[in-house]
């Protein structure tokens, strides 16, 4: 008997808990950790919320490493956050583009639809403030969902 045929009804029972809670396990609300802890603590400070996010989960992700492949939709449900339509992914993908933008994060997608792998690199991003003064009021402000 498998390892996975031993636990399949233990951890259909988990699966089943964590759709009905609608929320983010505990070991997401770990902050980050390593490296990625001190590219986290300056990241936030030059994004606005939704960036915020994105990046605390990236980071926790990474670890001691500065990359992590991981697919959106898991770490859309690992940020946990809603845009005001209710999408989880669209507001992921609004704090990864603001990353980007500020040259915080690299993102590298090798293939596409359901075999698509993406890769999330940490950089060294722009603090200036000639880059904040750029970011929309609405963002910095915007309450979370």
């Amino acid at each position: 008997m498998t390892l996975l045929a031993q636990y399949a009804d233990a951890i259909e029972v988990r699966r089943m808990k964590l759709r009905k809670r609608g929320f983010a396990l505990a070991a997401e609300a770990i902050p980050p950790t390593g490296q990625a802890a001190l590219w986290y603590a300056d990241a936030i400070q030059c994004v606005p919320r939704s960036g915020q996010a994105v990046a605390r989960q990236i980071a926790r992700l990474c670890g001691a490493d500065s990359e992590v492949t991981i697919p959106w939709r898991s770490l859309a449900d690992a940020v946990g956050v809603r845009d005001r339509a209710g999408n989880l992914r669209r507001y992921t993908e609004r704090g990864v583009r603001t990353l980007v933008d500020a040259g915080w994060l690299e993102v590298e997608t090798v293939g596409s639809k359901r075999g698509a792998k993406t890769t999330f690199r940490l950089l060294p991003g722009d603090c200036s403030p000639e880059w904040l003064g750029w970011i929309n009021d609405e963002d910095w402000f915007a309450e979370a969902a």
